[in-house]
């Protein structure tokens, strides 16, 4: 598509490129094609949507580095040296800041960062698509001009000199006539009458234009002097004044070395004598201390000061506060490199110094590693505890990881609870060696992830993390290549029941694209609608089925019966545990109506219990189905409430208020917190299977087991016993008091239909 671009308003100032137009949306049907190729401004059509730049001009060739066909098939974010978190804080602050342009580090061909000021209007095609046209304006090293006061100022000096030759020969025209026409005193008095009202004309006129001048000079921000050959003060504005704490009348007369110290005088006076020998001008920039205290960067510019006859009168000076400027292009250069919470570097820089690594690495046996650094479980501290303390342990855990860096090697942070980090082996003999200390090297940096935080005012926090390393040397340096292999890694080490950490093996890629492969099975098979209810029996003392558990069970055209611990964990890491939980709540309630004498419990995932319409969807499928609440019972693992304590006691109280009870699942592996027990309203408990499958025998399981069931007795809470297979277990659990069973030795999971049927016949 071609695109034509409309021209609009369009003024060229000394201060930049400005372009305005009535109705706030360029047409592309109105400009001729050769104002944007031919016009001298950097300008470019962009698709909003993905960035691709669409249209540049000439002078956006030059200005890039590119040629306008490799421009052409860039996206504008392979310019802009932001990541997107970036783009879109700025965008933010422009908003605050009420301004209609938007200041980006953009990077040329050549890796140079400029900073640029880019004004974007939105632009109909003639094909109805809507693009931006911008235009993007250079401010890298924008300088003062002040040319346009100095020509003004000499314009006015001009004309007063003119209106003081015209008095003076006025003057001396009065008094020949006076003398000449002596002899008619009338005729002479008028004329005098009339000369000093002439006078009294150009005087006012003068001192009107004197006043305009000086008004024009205080209105500047920017400090404005002038001084004679000799550097005494012939005038000033109320700016610089005030920058030496006198009056502006007070410095007419005066030297730099009665307003200033002796060594800043002399180097001003030096500046001076180079402007008036060399009759240039003379630009600086420097740091300088104002009044106030506060260390000012100003830009400084000296010129000659010439007369109307353009004689050489002193030197004329401008200083503009630029410290703000200069900020910007700092922090502009530090978000470009540096995390903005951490400190540390980004991407970018980590791979600048990656590729320097790699470098170093040629020609000899050391060995690197490249490591992904994921902290476990990071995001319930911040859903519990709220983003600022999860910012100041991620600030606090920099710090920490940074004290064991050793030279050469570098840390970043690449976004969340993610770090990387490049180790470095230089010492070994050879690989087998350096393998060896960099995996010292990782279990030092896991120890001390692992080591107890304490934050004020927040306290102390115990967090484990997860580690994947691919290690390589100058033969193996790709960096997206390493990356990938060291997430396959971390992957791994969170399969291994994260907490610990695992290098790169080859096998390890077959896994992931078997899992790969696997979560689009599992989006198909629920679309599908490839998954079956299962039931297993929960029995009372006398053996009577009174419920039952709800499962599910993944019926794989060709894998046949899949096991829930196949792909449940996979479901949770990829979200689709919310569509398939829902799913089998929906089955088990559709199941209730047609079995009013049985109790039902379902096992509500993490993820799904905090989906923020979680109480309205449960009670729209009661009232779809038209379950009796009193007979649910929704089990729940106590990580997901400690955790999130306020926000899930909230849900639990309104679930219950519809009739619905809770169920403690694996009661005993988790926090198994007493305090939390007694302020949740939970009904029942039910004992992990790991504290029955040794009963009788083990004297630790049975005293637990015990325990348990005093806490629930004083807490007036329901006990359910779950992996129950054989009579020696139900019989012990008996004698303990624990009458509810759930296990093989009662029946094994299965059909919800079989088992509902077989319990009516």
């Amino acid at each position: 598509m071609k695109v034509k671009i409309l021209l609009v308003s369009l003024i060229i100032g000394l201060s930049g490129f400005i372009l305005t137009q009535a109705t706030g949306q360029i047409l592309a049907s109105q400009l001729p094609a050769r104002f944007f190729e031919e016009y001298g401004a950097v300008m470019l059509v962009i698709d909003p949507e993905s960035g691709q730049i669409r249209e540049a001009n000439q002078a956006a060739a030059e200005f890039y580095g590119y040629n306008i066909d490799e421009l052409q098939s860039m996206k504008i974010q392979e310019i802009n040296a932001l990541d997107p978190e970036d783009v879109a804080l700025e965008r933010q602050l422009a908003h605050q800041e009420d301004r209609n342009y938007f200041v980006f580090p953009h990077r040329t061909a050549k890796g140079e960062i400029r900073t640029v000021e880019v004004h974007s209007w939105p632009m109909k095609t003639d094909e109805g698509e809507t693009l931006l046209f911008s235009v993007i304006i250079d401010i890298t090293g924008k300088k003062i001009a002040e040319a346009s006061i100095i020509e003004y100022k000499d314009r006015l000096e001009q004309l007063a000199e003119q209106r003081y030759q015209a008095l003076a020969e006025s003057q001396k025209r009065n008094f020949q006539l006076m003398w000449m026409a002596i002899a008619t005193q009338l005729l002479v008095i008028s004329l005098l009458i009339w000369n000093i009202l002439n006078r009294r004309r150009a005087e006012k006129k003068l001192q009107d234009q004197t006043t305009m001048l000086e008004a024009l000079l205080n209105s500047i921000p920017d400090l404005i002097f002038f001084k004679d050959k000799n550097g005494n003060y012939l005038g000033c504005n109320e700016q610089f004044a005030h920058y030496v704490g006198k009056e502006p009348e007070d410095i007419l007369g005066s030297s730099d070395y009665q307003l200033f110290e002796d060594k800043h005088a002399k180097a001003f006076h030096q500046t001076d004598t180079q402007v008036l020998a060399n009759r240039q001008v003379v630009h600086t920039e420097e740091w300088t201390r104002f009044p106030d205290g506060s260390d000012r960067l100003l830009d400084k510019l000296k010129a000659p000061l010439v007369n109307s006859k353009q004689e050489f009168m002193g030197v004329l000076g401008i200083s503009r506060d630029i410290t703000e400027r200069h900020e910007n292009e700092q922090r502009i250069k530090f978000l470009a490199y540096f995390d903005p919470l951490t400190n540390l570097p980004n991407r970018y820089l980590f791979q600048e110094k990656f590729a320097a690594t790699v470098r170093e690495l040629e020609g000899n046996t050391s060995l690197a590693a490249l490591v992904i650094i994921d902290l476990d479980h990071f995001k319930n501290i911040n859903d519990a505890r709220g983003h600022s303390t999860g910012d100041q342990l991620l600030i606090a855990l920099a710090h920490r990881l940074t004290d064991l860096l050793n030279d050469h090697e570098a840390l970043a942070r690449f976004g969340g609870d993610e770090f990387v980090l490049l180790l470095v082996d230089w010492e070994a003999n050879s690989r087998d060696q350096a393998e060896q200390n960099l995996r010292e090297r990782l279990e030092l940096f896991q120890a001390a992830l692992a080591q107890p935080l304490q934050l004020p005012d927040s306290g102390e926090f115990l967090l484990s993390s997860s580690l994947g390393a691919a290690f390589f040397s100058s033969n193996k340096s790709s960096f997206n290549a390493l990356l990938k292999e060291a997430d396959i890694a971390l992957y791994a080490a969170k399969e291994a029941g994260r907490s610990t950490w695992r290098s790169f093996e080859p096998s390890m890629q077959a896994q992931v694209e078997d899992r790969f492969e696997l979560e689009g099975e599992l989006r198909k098979a629920l679309e599908l609608e490839q998954f079956q209810l299962y039931l297993q029996p929960k029995t009372n003392r006398d053996g009577v089925i009174y419920g039952s558990e709800s499962l599910v069970r993944w019926a794989h055209p060709e894998k046949g019966i899949v096991p829930p611990d196949a792909f449940i964990p996979l479901a949770e890491d990829t979200g689709l545990i919310l569509p398939l939980g829902e799913w089998v709540l929906k089955q088990t309630l559709l199941l209730m109506p047609k079995h009013p004498e049985l109790y039902f419990a379902v096992n509500i995932s993490p993820r799904q219990f905090r989906s923020p319409d979680f109480v309205d969807r449960v009670r729209s499928l009661l009232d779809e189905t038209g379950a009796n609440p009193r007979h649910l019972t929704l089990e729940v693992t106590e990580g997901l409430l400690i955790t999130d304590f306020t926000q899930s006691s909230r849900r639990m109280i309104k679930l219950q208020d519809l009739g619905v009870s809770f169920s403690i699942d694996d009661f005993g592996t988790g926090y198994s917190s007493l305090s939390y027990l007694k302020k949740l309203p939970i009904n029942e408990l039910k004992i992990d299977r790991s504290f029955v499958k040794d009963l009788p025998d083990d004297s630790s399981d049975a005293l637990l087991v015990e325990t348990m069931m005093a806490v629930a007795h004083h807490l007036d809470l329901s006990v359910v016993a779950e992996g129950v297979e054989t009579a020696e277990q139900r019989d012990f659990l008996h004698s303990l008091g624990c009458n509810l069973h759930q296990g093989y030795f009662y029946g094994k999971p299965e059909p919800a239909e079989q088992l509902l049927a077989r319990l009516k016949g």
